[in-house]
């Protein structure tokens, strides 16, 4: 279970190029075949698929981000949301201790 946080600011109007599924990356491509036990090599990992879309403003060239808006997964407030975070933390939990019994087992 993964779960990801996005900051999107803007005012809209940015049009990025898109990635098309299928196709968006290839087979061969480093971060695939990157070993992260390899103690020889320090190089950062070499994300796969499209360059990351850089807006104007990141280079400097456009309006400033905006204010950072931070969603809540209730929407019914702080108490609830740390509950929430707080059930999701265990099932994460749980989940790592099944996979660590099933890897124990050769599974």
């Amino acid at each position: 279970m993964t779960c990801f946080n996005f900051n999107i600011t803007g005012d809209g109007t940015a049009t990025p190029k898109g990635a098309k599924f299928p196709g968006a990356y290839a087979a061969d491509e480093p971060g695939f075949h990157f070993d992260i036990y390899d103690d020889k090599s320090k190089a950062p990992y070499p994300a796969v698929g499209p360059p990351l879309f850089k807006s104007s403003a990141v280079a400097g060239r456009g309006s400033a981000p905006k204010s950072r808006v931070v969603l809540s997964p209730t929407g019914q407030g702080p108490a609830a949301d740390a509950a929430y975070y707080k059930m999701q933390n265990a099932a994460i939990a749980r989940q790592a201790a099944i996979d660590e019994a099933l890897d124990a087992i050769g599974g």
